[in-house]
């Protein structure tokens, strides 16, 4: 991996990352876990719209994207799990009393719902309250993919696989 362009290659040959099929931006990896040792990541996470620094301070939409140990299917419970894991990282950046959160809020509300990816439909595992919209699905591999929006009224119902790294915009450091 010589330069950016060869390494989201890389990892998009690696893991399945997934952009709303009508975006027109480029999405920008937020962030990335690599296990020790590893060389290529074991989740990524794809944000569409506004940048952290900009006037919303997050994502319109965020797409993340896990692997998954093949030797334990995931299930429903996992699937809870890593949309309850989104959920409360967005309580406590947003809201400085949410930082001894350890449950979901009351207004909590758990269904299914129909995503498209690549022509393909999935059921979704989709967790709901008055401040966000996650969903999450198993993919083969076994992957873990979850779709995350601040807002409940708006969310993808079709996505397709990222399959270029010029989809995405190049990644940089902080500085």
């Amino acid at each position: 991996m010589n330069d950016d362009t060869t390494a989201i290659a890389d990892i998009l040959h690696a893991l399945p990352i997934y952009a709303p099929a009508d975006e027109q931006r480029r999405g920008r990896v937020s962030s990335t876990t690599v296990d020790p040792g590893a060389t290529l990541p074991t989740k990524v996470v794809v944000d569409f719209g506004s940048t952290p620094h900009g006037p919303d301070r997050g994502p319109d939409l965020e797409i993340a994207t896990r692997a998954w140990d093949p030797a334990t299917a995931p299930g429903e419970h996992e699937l809870r799990g890593f949309c309850a894991e989104r959920d409360l990282m967005e309580r406590r950046m947003r809201d400085p009393l949410s930082a001894q959160a350890i449950a979901l809020p009351p207004d909590a509300a758990w269904s299914q719902t129909r995503i498209t990816l690549d022509a393909v439909p999935h059921t979704f595992t989709v967790l709901t309250t008055a401040h966000t919209w996650v969903a999450a699905t198993v993919l083969p591999g076994p992957f873990l993919l979850r779709i995350f929006t601040p807002t409940p009224a708006g969310h993808p119902t079709h996505l397709r696989r990222v399959t270029s790294a010029t989809q995405l915009e190049p990644i940089r450091g902080r500085g």
